[in-house]
């Protein structure tokens, strides 16, 4: 039987090096600048769904055959949308997952007493489900930092692996 997940060292392919540098500086964006990188996206998606909506509007107009009207003007309106919100979303964003991360520590505090027989992991799982739900209130997205510093580690061996092996 063949096992996939061993992997032979003879067929290895490396990964491209412009890949793994892309995924380099995209780690160090997210790292630094991880609340910049939510409304820059919100822009750019904002930017798309205005193309998108003047596309349609505009063909409608022109060619009387394509386009639909209701959809572009939908498409303006969440692009101007997206552009004026941009930081409300980013701060929409970090206090969702914030106060879920609370609530999955407090229903996870109340199991821990209904489990007696692992009371203390439920304890010590709950006291850090609620310490991250307020980090992520109350400092940056933790999330896009987590996911920075795994990009980072992850090109880094990626590099390296190509570079020495």
């Amino acid at each position: 039987m063949k096992n996939d997940l061993i992997i032979n060292p003879e067929k290895k392919k490396k990964t491209p090096l412009l890949l793994n540098f892309l995924t380099l500086v995209l780690g160090c964006m997210l790292l630094t600048n991880n609340n910049d990188i939510v409304v820059y996206t919100c822009y750019i998606i904002g930017a798309i769904a205005l193309v998108i909506g003047l596309y349609n509007i505009f063909s409608k107009q022109l060619t009387k055959k394509e386009g639909n009207i209701s959809l572009g003007v939908y498409a303006i309106v969440l692009g101007v949308l997206l552009f004026i919100l941009g930081h409300t979303i980013e701060v929409t964003l970090r206090m969702i997952i914030g106060l879920w991360l609370i609530f999955n520590g407090l229903s996870t505090l109340a199991l821990s007493f209904k489990v007696k027989e692992k009371f203390v992991q439920f304890l010590v799982l709950s006291i850090i489900l609620i310490g991250f739900g307020m980090y992520c209130i109350l400092v940056s997205n933790i999330l896009l930092v987590v996911v920075g510093a795994f990009l980072i580690v992850s090109a880094t061996i990626n590099l390296y692996n190509y570079f020495f092996n």
